[in-house]
């Protein structure tokens, strides 16, 4: 994912995607310097939540989200804008790397 993957930056939220193998996007979510299992949980149910209606926009990607662990606490509305910036900038540019 490091080296063929496209990444993309929205204020704190970090999305590295590729081209996956199928038509279904799949998503890990990772939450570096979270204080504990709790947070970052809760941080991962907050991702969920946030990232679920945007995937259909943008189906057939494999998707890694990073949200620090500083940021776990991001007003939600903020956080739904921030990965809705990210994943269109990734698959634009995952679009634009596959016609070349």
């Amino acid at each position: 994912m490091r080296e063929s993957g496209s990444e993309a930056r929205s204020g704190a939220v970090r999305v590295r995607a590729l081209p996956g193998e199928s038509a279904v996007t799949r998503v890990a979510f990772a939450v570096p310097g979270a204080t504990g299992a709790v947070s970052r949980n809760r941080a991962r149910r907050r991702l969920r939540a946030a990232i679920a209606p945007i995937l259909v926009e943008h189906p057939g990607f494999d998707v890694v989200v990073s949200l620090p662990g500083r940021a776990t606490e991001m007003p939600f509305l903020t956080l739904r804008s921030a990965l809705s910036t990210t994943l269109a900038a990734v698959a634009r540019t995952s679009s634009q790397g596959a016609r070349t």
